[in-house]
């Protein structure tokens, strides 16, 4: 084919200069309409190319922004070939005059004050290998790498980066030697970097210094294209915090340089390891088309209800990519993306696919799912709604709101580590490192029981439903008692024993621990004194010695595998006086885990 090309490359000439371009529709500004903003580079012919006859195909239409015309010649059985036109609308083209000074300016300048207040800003090259990828983004990271520091963003941040390329779907860190780790999702639907080095930067140097250090150790092959091909995905991300705004999220700025795909006929002489490299990369290429067509046909879908598959969690390119194209996702981001494709009348084929998947993402827009507040889900609450819920469930003292969130929010405090936690709230007067645990556990339970997915409706959901009709979920899996709900002067525990209620107790010297952390009993029914038939599990009557209290007959709670769990053993029975019981105990049942576990 390319030989046949070549042969008429006199006749693609004359159609090409005969071409009369169709009036397109007026479409509005491509550019400010979505959070996606899409450019297209057409890179000038090369030397190479030129000495071996070949001639541009690709032409940024004059007089029309926006526009690219593509022509290929179509080969026939007989007569000479026609011209095939094709047209794309694809954001702003940047021609072989335009420098990467000009494409940072309109394409990745806007973002820098997006995320430098708390956003979520990327920019990824996506096109054929050898059409200018690497090249354009290289020169975009030494522009940024100026901005960050040249004073003219507001306000004072500190600067952390980590930059790793990723390869056979793993990951490898360019500043730590290329050391393997990890590319983890947390229960917030983020994206974590786990094991990858960040590092703190504070000038221009530093970061320039880094970037250069990552580039030594790219991994790069020579193809039919381009001697030095980049061939695996190199991400840089630069994670902005504001130091004075504690509940200002941290911005992140991600420079996506993706590997090239590759023509068949460019793969020929290939060996067999750099045919597996070549597949790996098209597979991940495949994963992110089909999350470019569903992010576009989830916008163009005549219906909001008609759910669109997005497979991002299918390649580890389109995971760390996951907040562009997440239709869950609760935080807006800006994206920028420039299509690089190569000239030659010889690459026309790949050039149209290229354009054609960035005319998709251009009229895709990304929406953000709405956060209003649910009290069912802690990730959805502002700090008056977190406490309110802190003053309302954390328990007897009540933990002080103003102490353990004096401005975060129920998502920020979630993300608090365990220890920070449990420190704030033993700063509360009263407040035991028991109550505190137990807080800590049932805050948690509720934010992963909202990040579950829907149940399927089942004939057994259905009778439970109908069993809990009209009665809250606390109270069918609390042990709390709901005649003192939500209120703050509560008897005494010992003067409203009842059954179902979980006590810490005293064992005495002949009645062995059940439970090797605390010895926790349920209570079942009182005992009268003539009950001497009832003995306990150890076989101890429940008479045989004089007893001045009331006494109880109680269910045992042992301890399960997973920490901080119970179960709760009825058929295992204790007989235990008033006196020996030292507090109420609050326990809570989870499904999830089928265990029981405390809570306030």
């Amino acid at each position: 084919m390319d030989e046949f090309l070549l042969q008429h490359v006199g006749r693609h000439q004359q159609l090409v200069r005969q071409f009369k371009p169709k009036p397109r529709p007026n479409e509005g500004d491509p550019v400010t309409s979505s959070n996606i903003a899409v450019s297209t580079r057409i890179r000038p012919m090369l030397d190479d190319e030129t000495s071996s006859g070949q001639v541009p195909a690709a032409f940024a239409r004059a007089g029309e922004s926006g526009v690219v015309d593509l022509h290929e010649l179509r080969r026939v059985v007989r007569g000479p070939p026609p011209l095939n036109s094709s047209s794309f609308q694809v954001g702003k083209v940047f021609g072989a005059d335009r420098s990467t000074d000009l494409i940072y300016e309109d394409l990745v300048q806007p973002l820098l004050p997006w995320v430098w207040e708390g956003g979520i800003g990327t920019l990824f090259t996506y096109g054929q290998t050898g059409s200018g990828k690497t090249y354009s983004v290289s020169g975009i990271e030494r522009l940024v790498a100026c901005a960050l520091f040249d004073g003219t963003l507001q306000g004072q941040r500190r600067l952390h980066v980590s930059i790793f390329e990723l390869a056979r779907n793993s990951a490898f860190d360019l500043l730590n030697f290329r050391a393997p780790f990890q590319i983890l999702e947390d229960s917030f639907g983020d994206t974590q970097l786990a094991g990858a080095k960040e590092y703190k930067v504070a000038s221009t140097a530093e970061l320039l210094a880094l970037i250069e250090q990552a580039t030594s150790f790219r991994q790069t092959a020579s193809t039919e294209k381009n001697d030095g091909s980049s061939r695996t995905h190199a991400i840089c991300r630069i994670r902005i915090q504001d130091p004075v705004q504690a509940t200002l999220d941290d911005g992140i700025l991600y420079l996506v340089d993706l590997a090239g795909s590759e023509a068949a006929r460019d793969i020929s002489n290939h060996t067999s390891e750099r045919m597996k490299e070549t597949r790996e990369i098209n597979i991940s290429l495949s994963v992110l088309k089909d999350c470019i067509r569903g992010l576009a046909n989830m916008d163009n879908s005549s219906s909001k209800y008609k759910k669109q598959y997005i497979p991002f969690r299918q390649s580890m390119l389109t995971k760390v990519l996951k907040h562009v194209f997440d239709p869950s996702g609760n935080r807006e981001c800006k994206t920028a993306v420039l299509a690089c494709i190569n000239p030659s009348l010889l690459d026309t084929g790949v050039s149209k696919s290229t354009l054609r998947y960035a005319e998709m993402l251009r009229s895709a827009e990304t929406k953000v799912m709405s956060s209003a507040y649910n009290p069912d889900v802690p990730s959805t609450w502002n700090n008056k709604e977190l406490r309110n819920y802190i003053k309302i469930k954390s328990g007897s003292p009540s933990i002080s709101p103003s102490v353990l969130a004096p401005h975060e929010t129920g998502q920020q405090l979630l993300q608090l580590s365990t220890s920070q936690f449990l420190q704030r709230c033993l700063k509360s007067d009263g407040v035991t490192g028991d109550q505190a645990k137990s807080f800590h556990a049932k805050f948690w339970r509720l934010h992963i029981d909202s990040q579950r997915s829907s149940r399927k409706v089942t004939a057994s959901s259905k009778k439970e439903r109908s069993l809990c009709k009209n009665v809250r979920s606390d109270k069918c899996s609390s042990s709390r008692d709901p005649a003192f709900e939500g209120k703050y002067n509560v008897p005494n525990f010992k003067e409203r024993i009842r059954p179902g209620m979980v006590i810490r107790w005293t064992p005495s010297a002949e009645t062995i621990s059940v439970s090797p952390k605390q010895s926790l009993a349920v209570v079942l029914c009182p005992l009268a004194e003539d009950e001497a038939h009832v003995q306990c599990f150890l076989g101890n009557k429940a008479n045989e010695a004089s007893h001045t209290a009331q006494r109880y007959l109680c269910g045992t709670v042992s301890s399960g595998t997973l920490a901080e769990a119970y179960e709760i053993n009825l058929w295992a029975q204790v007989v235990i006086d008033v006196k020996d019981m030292e507090a109420e105990v609050l326990l809570e049942y989870d499904a999830a885990t089928r265990y029981y576990h405390t809570t306030v």
